[in-house]
C-alpha cells in the first residue's frame, strides 16, 4: 500500500503519480481518462491518491498525445457588451456540467487574431472550438485547417456563413416582430437608433425591416429616419443619450417609433428624452434588442428583444459534445433560434398630436 505522506516532494506528473502507487502508467492514465476495465478498487485507490496529493494531470499534455483533453475553446470577440459577458457565463456553466472546462480568448473582431487564437486552440489540442460571432470567411486558410484537423466546432452568430454546424438568433424575424408591435399600437413613422453603427449584423436587420415594412404597406425610405454618429466606438448608454439628442434636433413631427440597436442605446436615449420633458411612452414608445438585466429596472421598464441566450448556448454545447462523441448524425447545419419580444412599459398606443 502506497505512503500518502503530502510533505515528500509534489507529484507532477503521471508517471510518477504510477510510481508512487506501484502501478502501471498505464493503468493510471485509464483511471485518468475514464475507461473501463479497471478494477474498482484500483480506481478508487487512484483517486484516493489524486485527492491526497492534490495532483493534477497536465490536460495539455494530455491533448497534445491524443487523449481527451477535456478543454473546450472559446473565441468570442469581446465582451464589454452584458449580452455577450451572459453568453460567457452560460457556456462556461454548460460546459462544467459536461465535464469540460474553457480556454477564453478574445479577437477585437480581428479575424487575423482569431486565425491566430485558433492555431494555439489546436496546438494545445482542445477537444472542440465554439465560435461566437466569427468574422471569419470560408475562404480564409484557418478554416481549410480547421476542416482538416476534423475538431468540433460550433460557430453562434458568424458574421459571414462558415462550414460549421451553426446556431443563429433569427435576426431578421426579430425586426419584423419589432414592427409589428409598434404597427399595431398606431405607429407608422420610426427612427432608428445607431443600427448604422452596426459594422456585424446590420443587413440581416435591414432583410427584417425590408420585409416587414413590405407587408405593413410601410415606405422604407418615407417613414424610416436612420440616426447615427461617426467615431463612438461603444454602442452603450452615452451612444445612446447622444442619438437622442440629435433625434431632438430634428423639427416636428418627429417619429413616434424609437427601434434602439440594443437596450443600452435605448436606456441611454430615453433618459435624454424624458430631461427634454417628454414622457415615454406617451410621447415616444422606445423599444431596445437583447434583454439584458437591467431592462426590467429602468423607468419605465424596456420592451425589448430576448436573444433566448441559455437555448442559444445550450444548443451549441449539445451539438459540440454530440460531435466529439463522433454522434455527428442529425447534427444541421444551422440551427435558428426564435427571438421573443418582452412587451414592457416603454412602448404603448401612439399619440402623434403631443409630437408637433
Amino acid at each position: 500500500m502506497s505512503n500518502l505522506n503530502t510533505e515528500h516532494s509534489p507529484i507532477s506528473s503521471t508517471a510518477e503519480l504510477a510510481k508512487h502507487l506501484g502501478l502501471s502508467r498505464w493503468t493510471v492514465s485509464r483511471v485518468l481518462n475514464q475507461h473501463p476495465g479497471v478494477k474498482e478498487e484500483t480506481r478508487t485507490r487512484v483517486l484516493d491518491a489524486i485527492a491526497a496529493l492534490g495532483f493534477q494531470p497536465n490536460q495539455f499534455a494530455r491533448g497534445l498525445k491524443g487523449a481527451s483533453s477535456n478543454l473546450v475553446g472559446l473565441c468570442f470577440q469581446q465582451l464589454e457588451a452584458p449580452i455577450l459577458a451572459r453568453k460567457t457565463t452560460i457556456l462556461q456553466k454548460h460546459l462544467r456540467a459536461q465535464g469540460y472546462r474553457g480556454v477564453l480568448e478574445m479577437t477585437d473582431g480581428d479575424r487575423h487574431v482569431e486565425a491566430t487564437i485558433l492555431n494555439h486552440f489546436l496546438s494545445i489540442g482542445v477537444d472542440g472550438i465554439v465560435l461566437v460571432g466569427s468574422t471569419l470567411q470560408e475562404e480564409d486558410s484557418i478554416v481549410e485547417q480547421l476542416l482538416r484537423s476534423g475538431k468540433p466546432v460550433v460557430a453562434i452568430d458568424p458574421v459571414y456563413p462558415l462550414p460549421f454546424p451553426q446556431v443563429l438568433l433569427d435576426r431578421r424575424k426579430a425586426m419584423m416582430r419589432i414592427l409589428e408591435h409598434l404597427f399595431g399600437l398606431g405607429h407608422r413613422r420610426f427612427a432608428l437608433l445607431g443600427f448604422d453603427s452596426d459594422q456585424l449584423y446590420r443587413e440581416y436587420r435591414r432583410a427584417g425591416l425590408v420585409e416587414g415594412a413590405a407587408q405593413l404597406g410601410l415606405d422604407l425610405e418615407a417613414d424610416f429616419d436612420s440616426f447615427w454618429l461617426p467615431g463612438f466606438q461603444d454602442q452603450d448608454y452615452g451612444y445612446g443619450a447622444a442619438l437622442a439628442r440629435k433625434f431632438l434636433e430634428k423639427a416636428a413631427p418627429r417619429p413616434t417609433g424609437l427601434i434602439a440597436l440594443n437596450d443600452r442605446i435605448a436606456i441611454g436615449a430615453m433618459r435624454v428624452l424624458q430631461d427634454a420633458g417628454f414622457e415615454i411612452p406617451r410621447h415616444f414608445s422606445v423599444l431596445g434588442f437583447d434583454n439584458i438585466e437591467c431592462t426590467g429596472w429602468s423607468a419605465p421598464a424596456l420592451t425589448t428583444i430576448d436573444q433566448r441566450s441559455e437555448e442559444t448556448m445550450r444548443t451549441a454545447m449539445n451539438i459540440l459534445t454530440q460531435a466529439i462523441r463522433q454522434d455527428g448524425e442529425g447534427i444541421p447545419a444551422q440551427h435558428w433560434i426564435e427571438p421573443a419580444l418582452i412587451e414592457r412599459a416603454s412602448t404603448g398606443r401612439s399619440l402623434p398630436q403631443l409630437n408637433d
